[in-house]
């Protein structure tokens, strides 16, 4: 089966350190693991996640453990899901201080090549409009 790799990246308008935080806590709008129906997460290297999302009317588990974590600037974890084919896929986000924000960059490797697979890149682009969207409107608010 032939693998491929997809990016997203976004300036989210936040602090690096404050980013970071957000994306790895289950309670705050803007990361991945907010609003799924179950959530397990052991935020920590060699800490594992059981995530169940909601999709098209049924549960899709989600799974992984956390290879790397380097506050405030990086995430490392493995990812295996139904859209993954049972294959163990890495995921990488950086955190990269810029000016107005925070440049976040998901890369996920070791997708397989087909729509499930090519899927990951509008899921990923979906959280980070939510992480973008929750540092906008603290900037709004303040």
């Amino acid at each position: 089966m032939k693998l491929i790799d997809v990016t997203a990246s976004r300036l989210v308008p936040g602090p690096q350190a404050d980013v970071f935080d957000v994306w790895l806590d289950p309670e705050s709008p803007g990361g991945p693991w907010h609003g799924a129906k179950k959530v397990i997460l052991q935020p920590e290297v060699d800490g594992l996640f059981y995530i169940g999302m909601g999709h098209a009317g049924a549960i899709q588990p989600h799974y992984g453990r956390f290879v790397t974590i380097e506050r405030p600037r990086r995430v490392v974890h493995t990812w295996m899901s139904e859209s993954t084919h049972g294959l163990e896929s890495t995921v990488e986000i950086s955190f990269e201080p810029r000016a107005g924000g925070t440049q976040m960059t998901i890369v996920h490797r070791g997708l397989p090549d087909d729509e499930s697979g090519r899927g990951h890149e509008r899921g990923w682009n979906y959280f980070l409009t939510a992480c973008e969207e929750q540092f906008a409107a603290r900037a709004t608010s303040d």
